[in-house]
């Protein structure tokens, strides 16, 4: 956002005059910047006119309502300050704070740490996740990205394959990469990495040019957040496709799950390597919510319980649930969301859907996923998150598409996931196999496996949706 941070001056000069506010362009998100700085219109000028009208000059021409103007503008810039849509320091100054965090932190990594390496890791993740989003292909990074992460840019190719679009991103530079934040969470190690770059960045509908975007230059700063287990095999999931277990090469085309055929070893799960759980927006991250972390007394039970349990790792089975319920509103095919969500909330959801009117999204992405609580009731746990998500709706008709919104909207939802307390599911992820014995599913669309009759989409086996509702 560097627009904001060296010109906001020029900003409210640019409101006095327009009355409106100018926010970000937002894109596809995800794998690519979801904010963009330049044009390949151009910037929008000050338009005519100045600042004391007629002849006078300065604040005389503005008189009384001159002045109420002036409050209102200086309100709304204090406004998208607080909100972290406008920076007054320096990129010099932020990013020295930064890089001094940064260092004091790496310490609780360990004398083990390699950060050139985990440097070089963050680079080729970000080069080859803008090449799987130009082709909305995942299978060569899947080995590496977590079930949320993966689902999210799933979700947004369906979005884009019902709209006939691409995204093509090139001229790709990364300017920086550099580690804001290191931490330690349960058996786990998680570390947030700033990414900024330069890119051009177009979306292209033969279908729909009407929906067409180009943006030449675009300059943009992401936070890349990765996690593995602290005693972690020290394996390389990047420069290889090998099995990390057996060493056989893994399957480039293996969808949801990357599962090694001859071991049947999952390779994203952080038992070997970094594993990317989460990007964030420079705009987004920079204003963070309140987040529960191993600290937290909530937690506790789980994590005395449950070796492997991670607050960051939830967060990611909540962003895979979330996007696996908006696939199921876009397309009306309800096996997205089923086997992540008990009975009773899947058929309220599916006749909620059924009820509105079909829409599509034009822009599909989540900014923010926080857990906020953790409640033990009934000898279940239930964990409540705030998901913030950006869209844009459309809604199809037999002349073309129709805005429902006219640009993208910020909005909340809030999910709870829910697990009987005592019981380790025998599967490690949430895709493709029963929670109760570990079977493969031999019908994705089932909600009961057909080996031990166990309930797939039950709290009593393994974490479910419980609760989804739009604030």
């Amino acid at each position: 956002m560097k627009l904001f941070r060296k010109s906001w001056p020029l900003v409210l000069l640019a409101l006095l005059f327009s009355f409106s506010i100018a926010f970000p362009r937002a894109g596809g998100a995800g794998g690519h910047s979801s904010s963009h700085s330049s044009h390949s219109s151009g910037g929008g000028g000050f338009g005519g006119g100045g600042f004391g009208g007629g002849g006078g000059g300065g604040f005389g021409g503005f008189g009384f309502g001159g002045i109420i103007l002036v409050i209102i503008v200086v309100l709304i810039f204090y406004y998208l300050k607080k909100k972290g849509l406008i920076k007054v320091d320096s990129d010099d100054d932020s990013d020295a704070a930064s890089q001094t965090a940064a260092e004091a932190d790496l310490s609780v990594l360990g004398e083990g740490f390699d950060k050139a390496a985990f440097i070089e890791k963050v680079s080729i993740a970000f080069l080859g996740i803008q090449e799987a989003w130009t082709n909305k292909n995942l299978g060569k990074v899947r080995r590496w990205i977590s079930d949320g992460v993966y689902q999210r840019f799933n979700a947004q190719f369906t979005m884009m394959n019902l709209l006939e679009q691409v995204n093509t991103l090139s001229n790709i530079n990364i300017k920086r990469i550099q580690i804001v934040s290191a931490e330690k969470e349960g058996k786990y190690s998680v570390i947030t990495a700033q990414v900024s770059f330069t890119m051009d960045d177009n979306f292209i509908s033969k279908k729909h040019p009407e929906m067409n975007e180009q943006y030449d230059g675009d300059t943009a700063t992401e936070y890349w957040t990765f996690i593995k287990k602290s005693d972690a095999a020290g394996k390389d999931l990047y420069k290889t496709n090998s099995c990390p277990k057996c060493g056989n090469q893994i399957n480039e085309d293996g969808g949801e799950v990357s599962k090694c055929e001859s071991c049947a070893t999952v390779t994203y799960l952080g038992d070997y390597d970094w594993v990317l759980c989460e990007i964030t927006q420079a705009e987004d991250y920079n204003n963070r919510s309140y987040a529960l972390r191993s600290g937290d007394a909530q937690l506790a039970p789980l994590y005395n319980e449950d070796i492997d349990f991670s607050a960051q790792l939830m967060e990611d089975k909540a962003s895979n649930a979330v996007m696996q319920y908006f696939e199921s509103v876009a397309t009306r095919d309800f096996k997205y969301m089923k086997r992540f969500t008990n009975d009773t909330l899947a058929a309220s959801l599916e006749q909620d859907i059924k009820n509105q009117k079909p829409f599509i999204f034009n822009r599909l992405f989540l900014n923010e996923v926080d857990l906020i609580s953790c409640t033990l009731a009934n000898d279940h746990y239930f964990l409540n998150f705030n998901i913030f998500y950006s869209a844009m709706k459309l809604e199809p008709s037999a002349s073309g598409l129709k805005k429902i919104d006219n640009e993208v909207v910020r909005q909340t939802i809030n999910l709870t996931l829910c697990r009987k307390a005592g019981i380790l599911p025998k599967s490690k992820l949430w895709s493709f196999e029963c929670p109760s014995c570990g079977a493969p599913y031999g019908d994705t669309t089932n909600t009961t496996c057909q080996y031990c009759s166990a309930k797939i989409n039950s709290g009593d086996n393994d974490w479910v949706m419980t609760d989804l509702r739009q604030s």
